[in-house]
């Protein structure tokens, strides 16, 4: 029997692969000529970004850069600082690079040190952890209609994972210190703050509109420690396919290079500050569709043979966005007199049964009460309920702004102000018809015009025609039923064909 059948294609990206690689690094540094030997280290920081990734031969290439900022003191007692950069590499083991449509990579650092080799050389360790998600093109085909037969469809909204990436933004800015008179005799330290200010997506374009806020703080003529902060807009369009109005943007992005210098005005005085840099921009983009699947077929009085296949889908999402506000308590080893330069860095985010989960790093430079320079780091959580429901969910935090104060001689009051977005969903496994094909006549069939049935609670009227070879509609019109799932047993009337 010839069949009269048609067919869909698939095209969803599907999360077919989810990695958790931890890998270290270790860099060897050496001051620049023209600075002073190292008499004793303050401050070490270091944090690494993502830049770019690529796949081929059964592997994820992720690229990425490292920077390490150091003030120390020199013997004199003077405060100074410098910044090195460094590109990282590392490949990951994958199924294979065929069908890959994007990965989602998020990096944490666990941990950083370092060890001061001589009064030129510092070595600086450091472990990273990336969270890797492999989506995959699903190119599929899948029954969309079969007139000879009867087919269950089910509709579901779905979560469509339409791309992912890094892309980088480059900046040079140039602004003065406060003062006509004033000049800088060295750098002392720099941070960097990135703000989310508008995305914007449009037909396979997206637009990033971040706000930069760099502090330096730097030595003044009259040998004292200052602050100066320059704040600058950052915007760039890149490509993203398959992409429309209707979609939504997860972002976040880190300042992943920095060059900082002092140069002279056009009076020959010191106090002008050169900044130049790279933000590295983090994104996924999610659209919610209405999806629809065949997932069983039969045809009365024949046997068929039906194959399927499995696609995970994340259905009946529900998208969050709130600004928020929360105070976190950090304590410190030392006395806190004064704090000089402070910044909130969001380091991670994850949602697990429709908690949010945000990890916060603060750090800062400081005062003790023997007026030493200090420098202070840690990171702490804080974490809330999206919804009462256990769900899964991928999301986003982003700052707003930031204040502090000091409660007590060793405990620090930070208060961020921040923007989430989140989707929340459930993980289910649809089997879905991909074609059907009759096998033969069904063998001694005698139906009768009308079967009596003891139906059980929760049973499905499709299987129960199924079973007696009819047209589930008749069921539910002889029997006057308005759900397809039986409510409490009861006795059916099934109709023949």
């Amino acid at each position: 029997m010839e069949l009269c059948k048609e067919f869909k294609p698939i095209c969803l990206n599907e999360n077919k692969e989810r990695l958790t690689e931890n890998f270290e690094l270790d860099f060897q540094e050496n001051l620049p000529q023209y600075l002073d030997d190292i008499d004793k280290v303050i401050k070490c920081s270091v944090s690494s970004a993502v830049t770019n990734y690529d796949v081929s031969d059964s592997k994820l290439n992720i690229h990425g850069k490292t920077i390490i900022c150091i003030t120390y003191l020199n013997k004199d007692k003077c405060t100074l600082s410098n910044v090195f950069e460094e590109e990282f590499s590392k490949s990951i083991d994958i199924d294979n690079s065929e069908n890959v449509s994007f990965a989602d990579i998020k990096l944490n650092t666990k941990y950083s040190n370092f060890r001061l080799i001589n009064q030129r050389r510092i070595d600086v360790h450091t472990s990273l952890c990336a969270h890797i998600c492999i989506y995959r093109k699903n190119n599929c085909n899948c029954l969309a209609s079969c007139e000879n037969a009867f087919t269950r469809e089910v509709h579901m909204p779905c979560l469509i994972n339409k791309n992912a990436g890094v892309f980088s933004a480059e900046f040079d800015e140039t602004f003065s210190i406060s003062g006509a008179d004033s000049q800088i005799k060295n750098i002392v330290n720099s941070y960097s703050v990135c703000y989310l200010d508008e995305t914007k997506i449009i037909k396979d374009k997206m637009l990033v509109k971040l706000k930069i806020e760099i502090s330096v703080l730097y030595v003044s003529d009259d040998n004292n420690i200052e602050k100066c902060s320059h704040t600058f807009s950052l915007s760039k369009i890149i490509d993203v396919s398959d992409s429309d109005e209707s979609d939504n943007a997860l972002v976040s992005a880190s300042v992943s290079s920095i060059y900082i210098k002092s140069k002279t005005n056009s009076d020959n005085v010191v106090n002008e500050i050169e900044l130049v840099g790279t933000v590295a921009v983090n994104y996924q983009i999610y659209s919610i569709s209405e999806q629809s699947f065949i997932t069983d077929s039969y045809m009365p009085f024949y046997d068929t043979d039906i194959t399927s296949q499995k696609l995970s889908v994340k259905q009946s999402p529900a998208y969050y966005y709130d600004d928020r506000s929360d105070e976190m308590l950090f304590d410190s080893d030392k006395n806190i007199i004064e704090i000089i330069d402070l910044r909130p860095k969001i380091e991670n985010c994850t949602i697990q049964e429709s908690v949010m989960k945000i990890s916060v790093n603060l750090s800062f430079l400081y005062y003790d009460d023997t007026s030493q320079l200090c420098y202070y780091e840690k990171s702490a959580e804080l974490s809330f309920k999206l919804n009462d429901e256990k769900y899964d969910g991928e999301g986003t935090v982003n700052l707003i702004s930031y204040d502090f104060v000091i409660k007590s001689a060793d405990k620090i009051s930070l208060r961020i102000n921040y923007t989430y977005r989140a989707y929340l969903y459930t993980v289910k496994n649809v089997d879905y018809v991909t074609d059907i094909e009759v096998s033969g006549e069904k063998q001694n069939i005698n139906v009768p015009e009308l079967t009596l049935y003891f139906a059980d609670k929760n049973e499905d009227i499709w299987d129960i025609a199924k079973k007696f070879s009819t047209d589930m509609a008749l069921i539910m019109e002889e029997n006057n039923l308005s759900s397809h799932i039986i409510d409490n047993k009861m006795v059916l009337l099934v109709p023949g064909m």
